[in-house]
């Protein structure tokens, strides 16, 4: 029989040029520090050191976000107390200070002088609390232990079906953005406090998938919790959410929420728009697949979303991202490429962010 198996001399494989999708999260935080900062990182035409750069040719490859799930508007940039120019600066660290008050006896019968009564000359402090921001530099791809090149053959590099140099600047933009989403969420991950659904407590309390799921309630109870910490809020009265898809789902299942939503063509689940709902109990409420997701003691997946009040971030930059090529470069044959960006990430006040955690389904 004469076939493939028998004479592959005979046969070849194509490689098209049509892209397949590959489904991307939407890196909702890196969005928000991107646009709060007014920067981002730019793929080159062109890769390797200046007189010797490498650029490729082929059928286009797609960029970074054209795969993405865009399931959200952008954050308010108000979630960020500062944006801090480091560029030009002395020093790594930029010092923040807030007032930091004591309180005492505020009754009448405290605070009245009567006759004759001689007030204290001894002098008071008053206090200041101080928030730090340290610009670092940062790279990335990151390979098994370092951050590592990426790595283009002069000789190849105008023989691919896609363009090779666009092939790279996409692998590297989306390594960064992915980078600082995942920064901005270690960051509120540091919350001060965390609220549960009714009857959990702990992590631990869950034994069972979907034993305690989001509410209605406890999206309430978060924001009384915030308000009773005078947090502050945006300049329409609200505050930010984000919480995971299983949340937006237990939500939309929970029946006090059916209830209020029924009437409501912008909360109804079966109306729904997309990016989800603009507000819900004071919360512009967003939904982002990259919030982490714990294993608790009984192997239940908790899942953490983030209420935000304005100014909970600090964020500055000193040297904006961009493409830096390697001198190690073959005589100009070898472009090795990574991504640098001199940057500071933190939080002004942990107070700022609450944890709303829930189990999984």
């Amino acid at each position: 029989m004469i076939a493939r198996d028998s004479l592959s001399e005979e046969f070849y494989d194509r490689t098209s040029a049509q892209l397949l999708a590959q489904p991307e999260p939407q890196y909702l935080y890196a969005r928000l520090f991107l646009r709060a900062l007014n920067i981002d990182l730019v793929p080159p035409d062109m890769i390797g050191r200046i007189g010797e750069e490498l650029g490729g040719q082929g059928a286009p490859y797609s960029t970074a976000e054209q795969d993405r799930l865009n399931i959200a508007d952008d954050l308010a940039t108000e979630l960020f107390a500062v944006k801090a120019d480091f560029n030009g600066e002395p020093g790594h660290v930029l010092k923040f200070n807030r007032p930091k008050f004591t309180d005492s006896t505020y009754t009448e019968e405290a605070r009245q002088i009567g006759t004759n009564q001689t007030i204290s000359t001894t002098p008071m402090n008053a206090g200041s609390e101080q928030a730090t921001l340290t610009i670092k530099r940062y790279a990335g791809p990151y390979g098994s232990s370092a951050v590592q090149p990426f790595g283009l053959d002069a000789f190849d590099s105008t023989m691919g079906v896609h363009d090779l140099v666009k092939f790279v600047g996409t692998h590297l933009r989306r390594d960064f953005h992915k980078t600082v989403d995942s920064f901005l969420k270690t960051l509120a991950n540091a919350a001060s406090t965390t609220v549960y659904p009714y009857g959990m407590s702990a992590a631990n309390d869950a034994t069972t998938a979907g034993q305690f799921p989001l509410t209605y309630e406890q999206i309430n109870r978060t924001e009384k919790a915030q308000n009773e910490a005078n947090l502050p809020v945006l300049p329409d009265g609200r505050r930010v959410m984000v919480v995971t898809p299983t949340g937006k789902k237990q939500l939309q299942d929970d029946p006090q929420f059916v209830r209020y939503a029924a009437f409501s063509a912008q909360h109804n689940p079966l109306d729904n728009q997309p990016g989800w709902f603009a507000s819900l109990s004071n919360y512009h409420c967003f939904m982002s697949n990259t919030l982490s997701l714990t294993a608790n003691s009984s192997s239940v997946d908790i899942h953490y979303g983030h209420a935000i009040a304005p100014g909970a971030f600090l964020g500055g930059i000193g040297r904006a991202p961009r493409v830096a090529a390697a001198s190690d470069d073959n005589y100009g044959e070898a472009a090795k490429v990574i991504w640098l960006m001199y940057g500071a990430f933190g939080l002004a006040d942990n107070r700022f962010v609450t944890k709303v955690a829930h189990t999984q389904d």
